[in-house]
């Protein structure tokens, strides 16, 4: 039988196209039903050689309102901005401006730490402390917006020498891209916005990106509103500045530069992909660098292995030891009500971007599984923690329905887990954080069900035995915490309740 050559390529032709719809296809089966698990609320991309195999938006821009998010919308990338201050650094390096090796003092006249090299920064291998450096500068100057130029006056208050000898070991640190944002304008004469404006987002056509210096102010018609359950037992997530505890991060540190404030699109990450093969942005060399794993003193490799699989840190890039599919680099990020990955699997030039306004559970696994779906991989089963759903149901609709609730999710066990802490952790938030009538015997009802479901742990009862006493339930207070000590007699926290209610 003949076959034409019009013919065999109409077949090839075909067989390509089913192939794409079967990834596409397989791609919205899993983001659908993450979605439906109330795991995703934001936009997803994927894509091969540069072009898009699956793009989608998922949930609201702004919760009270109900704005949808759409293809335009423009997220918080939190730390995925690290991976443009390590381009900008590798730029000036090309450039002949800085060596990797120099000490940072070199820059920075007024750094206390001669040791600590521009490498160190970039591969977190330091030992600088990170947000807890403005702790007790944020308590006494509560209206202020801390911004790079007080990095060092607070690291010349610090009383702690780095947590280690430099090069000694991986931590992470946002200290350590703020200060590298300084390096940048020191060199460059420029601010670190417009840096990355002129040499990077130009060039990649990112025309969505731009950096956030104060997020209380800047208006943006197609920037997302960020948001979270400020408590669990909230039905829906709350927009974050709302939300008072979460006001030192929100607005004291939201001066700073380098080590996240980025607002972008996924449109625009997948441009940057393509030019950072393209070479438009750094040359091969320094992707090469940028992409190896960092050293340590040892000669080893930085061990940043954050529960996503063996992985080591880069110049500003997490890179998986595995690569039976191809070498896989990426950087996730997260703020207050946002949290994003940015995957690049450079080996056969495919990317997974899934940028997220609601800082959902799973996210990083999320986008994982997608990339799996593109390498043809097995998909890892992620599971969401059923606290939230119990926890909602009893403040909206009572105890009943609520354990049939609870009942209800911990049968699905393909996608539900029931966890000790966060069931402690709900209770407490009812004792002690909810102001409506009612929530301390609502905790009460948690503490009681804890005891129940792990009835050989000694937290569980000595949680109870604090709601008891605190809701004027004094004997069985006092039975609680014996109970807790009988499991555990070394149980400093109940003998001390115990000493205070019985006075001796």
């Amino acid at each position: 039988m003949k076959v034409s050559l019009f013919s065999l390529l109409l077949v090839l032709v075909q067989i390509k196209s089913m192939a794409q719809m079967n990834t596409a296809d397989r791609l919205d089966s899993l983001f659908q039903s993450v979605y439906n698990y109330g795991q995703l609320n934001g936009n997803v991309l994927a894509a091969e050689n540069g072009h898009i195999t699956y793009k989608q938006s998922f949930g609201f821009a702004d919760f009270p309102g109900k704005r949808i998010n759409s293809g335009s919308s423009r997220f918080s990338i939190g730390s995925v901005a690290k991976i443009f201050t390590a381009v900008a650094i590798l730029q000036l390096k090309e450039k002949g401006k800085l060596k990797l090796d120099d000490a940072l003092v070199k820059y920075l006249p007024g750094f206390r730490y001669p040791a600590i090299t521009i490498r160190h920064l970039l591969s977190h291998t330091s030992g600088l402390p990170d947000y807890e450096l403005y702790g007790k500068l944020v308590d006494k100057n509560p209206q202020k917006i801390f911004a790079n130029e007080d990095i060092l006056p607070a690291l010349q208050l610090w009383e702690k020498p780095p947590a280690f000898t430099p090069g000694e070991k991986w931590q992470y640190s946002n200290t350590n891209f703020a200060l590298l944002s300084l390096v940048v304008e020191h060199v460059s004469r420029i601010t670190f916005p417009d840096y990355l404006t002129k040499h990077i987002f130009k060039p990649a056509k990112m025309v969505d990106t731009y950096i956030l210096t104060d997020t209380m102010k800047l208006p943006d018609t197609y920037r997302v509103s960020n948001h979270q359950y400020a408590v669990l037992f909230d039905a829906e997530p709350q927009e974050v500045s709302s939300i008072k505890k979460l006001r030192w991060r929100l607005y004291n540190l939201s001066g700073f530069t380098g080590q996240g404030n980025i607002v972008t699109s996924a449109k625009d990450l997948l441009s940057f992909d393509q030019a950072l093969y393209g070479n438009k942005v750094l040359n091969a060399a320094s992707l090469e660098e940028a992409f190896t794993p960092a050293r340590l003193n040892n000669g080893e490799n930085c061990n940043a292995d954050i529960g996503l699989g063996k992985a080591s840190y880069g110049l500003g890039w997490f890179i998986f030891a595995d690569t039976s599919t191809g070498k896989i680099v990426w950087h996730g990020g997260g703020v207050p009500g946002a949290v994003a990955i940015f995957l690049r699997n450079i080996t056969q030039k495919k990317a997974v971007i899934v940028l997220d306004n609601a800082f959902s559970e799973g996210i990083y696994q999320t986008g994982f599984n997608a990339l799996n779906i593109l390498d043809h991989k097995p998909l890892t089963i992620r599971k969401k923690s059923l606290v939230q759903g119990y926890g909602s149901a009893l403040v909206k609709k009572g105890v009943d329905p609520a354990f049939c609730r609870l009942i209800q999710l911990r049968s699905d066990s393909a996608h539900y887990y029931l966890d000790e802490g966060q069931m402690n952790l709900l209770g407490y938030q009812l004792l002690y954080e909810a102001t409506f009538e009612g929530h301390s015997q609502l905790a009460l009802e948690v503490f009681k069900i804890n005891t129940l479901l792990f009835p050989f742990s000694y937290n569980a009862y000595d949680s109870y035995g604090e709601g008891l006493f605190k809701n004027g339930h004094r004997e069985e207070a006092i039975f609680m915490y014996r109970k807790a000590l009988e499991i555990n007699p070394e149980n400093p926290e109940s003998k001390a309740a115990l000493k205070r209610i019985l006075g001796n």
